[in-house]
């Protein structure tokens, strides 16, 4: 009787965990079952899926009622949410959509020149600053995204003029003094590129690559085409790395 209690027990116990553990168990969807997509483990991402599924989110964006609206302000602020959610593409067509309905619109004109730097065409991003500059000459990080543009493009003389504007709309600003000291060694220019470098490190102390470039000025000062050439080596590094 005991042995018999005990076996019933042991029984009932075996149908509860079994129970238990088909319950973890989730069901498995057969590959390659028809209108499904089966993620392989291990699978490339490439540009096309990754561009797909931007272009799904902004999709669902534009359909929502917060951008209903076709009007200049409703496509700028979602041409600032696409930027901020890191899909450049997006960004650039709803910043051109507003440009459409606003031609005079400083900020969309900035914003498709960020973008255009974000994404490295630098010939498009110079227009988009430009005109940005021209309808407002107020903005210091403007002027200071547009040199960049410029001096992607060994523009020298014009980044030079952009800088100049970005510390004198903003005279704390160390990054636009170092930027401006580089384009005047790409120019031989090595009193005016000291007298930057020297003032961005002034602005900040710890400005690790304003002591660099100070550095190799000093090393290359006396040979202005060794001067060049190496701020033209930290001109490639720098846009290559961005």
């Amino acid at each position: 009787m005991g042995y018999l209690y005990s076996a019933n027990i042991f029984l009932c116990l075996l149908v509860t965990l079994s129970g238990h553990v088909a319950l973890a168990v989730p069901e498995v969807e057969p590959a390659g079952e028809k209108g499904k997509e089966v993620f392989v483990p291990g699978s490339p991402v490439t540009n096309e899926s990754v561009e797909a599924g931007l272009t799904k989110r902004r999709n669902v964006l534009r359909s929502s009622p917060g951008f209903q609206k076709h009007d200049a302000p409703t496509h700028l602020r979602l041409a600032e949410v696409l930027s901020q959610q890191g899909d450049p593409n997006g960004a650039i067509q709803e910043y051109q959509a507003a440009i459409q309905f606003n031609p005079a619109l400083a900020d969309a004109y900035r914003g498709l020149g960020a973008m255009y730097i974000d994404t490295h065409n630098w010939g498009h991003a110079e227009d988009a600053l430009r005109t940005s500059t021209r309808l407002d000459s107020t903005d210091s990080q403007t002027y200071d995204w547009f040199g960049r543009a410029l001096m992607a493009q060994h523009k020298f003389s014009d980044a030079t003029a952009a800088f100049t504007t970005v510390t004198n709309l903003n005279p704390y600003d160390a990054e636009a003094f170092s930027d401006l000291g580089l384009v005047r060694m790409a120019q031989s220019h090595a009193s005016d590129a000291a007298k930057a470098l020297t003032r961005a490190i002034q602005l900040r102390p710890d400005y690790a690559e304003a002591h660099h470039r100070l550095e190799l000025l000093r090393a290359s000062q006396q040979d202005p085409e060794q001067l060049t050439h190496a701020a033209l080596e930290m001109l490639n590094i720098l846009f290559r790395r961005e």
